[in-house]
């Protein structure tokens, strides 16, 4: 008699000892991803540049810089990008309530029916007239041309008036913020001429100037107003010394040292 074995179906598989199991990966997923997190910065508020940044501590640069971020935080960078910043459109001088807003900027010159949406008038001067009054610079002449405050305050150096406002070469100052940085026709051939000469060419050639904010990186963060429409950034490029290098487009004229405010 033969005896019969039992049969059965017996199946292996195999699994390598150094290959983690989904679980263990569920386990470790919250580590792996904090770490990856801390490592991108994407969870820091703390980098400190960029769109990030804090507001300045300086009077004049913090309420053009509140005006800025009221307008959209509208940015040119001369040199494509740095430090998190970009060329970005902001929100344009005709839409409400920021057309009224420029309104307010050429009331501090005596203009309050001129604003966003009227033709024709430039509003640069306006607003750093309006900011430097709101940050308490009573003594910063408000004019709606840029010639003609930054003549007043030649006049006011020169004659010794007034401390507050000095006006330097480009070549001769490093901007800090406050500062505000002036571009013109002319560039800086004021500042060795007669004082009656000198007067005539900041007023006849000056063209634009902006607040600055900070200063970090190779770069002076400055803020004005009509510029793309908007109240814009512009990041300008320095020298070793802290002062304004040569900037496709702009031909520098002065910067204005502001002990005011």
């Amino acid at each position: 008699m033969n005896a019969r074995l039992p049969s059965g179906d017996v199946r292996v598989r195999w699994q390598p000892a150094d290959h983690p199991s989904s679980r263990s990966i569920g386990l470790w997923l919250p580590a792996i991803l904090l770490i990856a997190f801390a490592l991108t910065g994407c969870g820091s508020s703390e980098r400190g540049y960029g769109y990030a940044d804090n507001p300045p501590s300086n009077r004049t640069a913090l309420v053009a810089w509140q005006e800025w971020t009221r307008f959209g935080r509208s940015t040119v960078v001369y040199g494509g990008h740095v430090g998190g910043y970009v060329n970005r459109a902001g929100l344009s001088e005709h839409s409400e309530p920021l057309s009224s807003r420029v309104g307010d900027y050429w009331g501090s010159c005596g203009h309050p029916e001129w604003n966003g949406n009227t033709r024709g008038r430039p509003w640069s001067g306006a607003f750093v007239s309006w900011v430097m009054r709101q940050s308490g610079a009573g003594s910063f002449p408000t004019a709606g041309r840029h010639g003609q405050y930054l003549a007043s305050l030649y006049d006011q150096e020169f004659r010794a008036h007034s401390s507050a406002f000095l006006l330097h070469a480009p070549s001769e100052y490093a901007p800090k913020p406050g500062d505000l940085v002036c571009a013109g026709t002319a560039g800086p051939s004021w500042r060795y001429a007669s004082p009656a000469m000198a007067h005539r060419r900041i007023d006849n050639t000056a063209s634009h100037c902006d607040v600055v904010t900070d200063v970090r990186g190779g770069f002076i963060q400055a803020v004005g107003g009509n510029v793309k429409n908007s109240v814009t950034m512009s990041l300008y490029p320095t020298d070793g010394r802290g002062r304004l290098a040569p900037t496709p487009g702009k031909l520098w004229m002065l910067v204005v040292e502001n002990r005011a405010s």
